[in-house]
């Protein structure tokens, strides 16, 4: 069973400057909710390999898809048996039609398998703790894309 927790957030920020924040790795610890620490990337590209950190515990990590033209990047993370993805989509916001369009929409798609059974149900009803998590990876990324303006 696949869940899939799924949030936007407006950015008072330019598309390409949101892009530019979201594929730099070096950047990952500052908004990614439980990513403290990345390590092992040398450049943002498909099928490229990291490893990271939240506080004692170290995963795996991949780079899924990186799309310029279309501003999505997806990674993919590892924490022993647990995987799960992370994809992030950014659009134009604002403007006529969305010509002359200054502001960005980010969303971001949180998706993991559940086992079946009474917590697999629970889960797949929303879990409050991923929700959150989604909704703090946004506000974090919206505070650092627009203070870099």
């Amino acid at each position: 069973m696949s869940v899939t927790f799924e949030q936007h957030v407006d950015i008072n920020a330019t598309p390409e400057a949101v892009w530019t924040l979201i594929t730099d790795a070096t950047k990952w610890p500052l908004w990614i909710e439980q990513m403290e620490h990345v390590e092992g990337l040398e450049a943002v590209t498909p099928g490229a390999s990291f490893q990271w950190r939240h506080g004692n515990q170290t995963g795996t990590g991949a780079v899924l898809q990186v799309d310029a033209e279309r501003m999505i990047l997806k990674l993919s993370t590892r924490l022993g048996n647990d995987e799960r993805s992370h994809t992030f989509d950014i659009d134009r916001k604002g403007g006529f039609i969305r010509v002359g369009a200054r502001d960005s929409r980010v969303r971001y798609t949180y998706a993991y398998d559940v086992a079946a059974g009474l917590l697999g149900k629970f889960v797949a009803a929303g879990n409050p703790g991923d929700t959150l998590r989604v909704k703090n990876t946004l506000q974090k990324l919206k505070r650092l894309a627009e203070s870099s303006q």
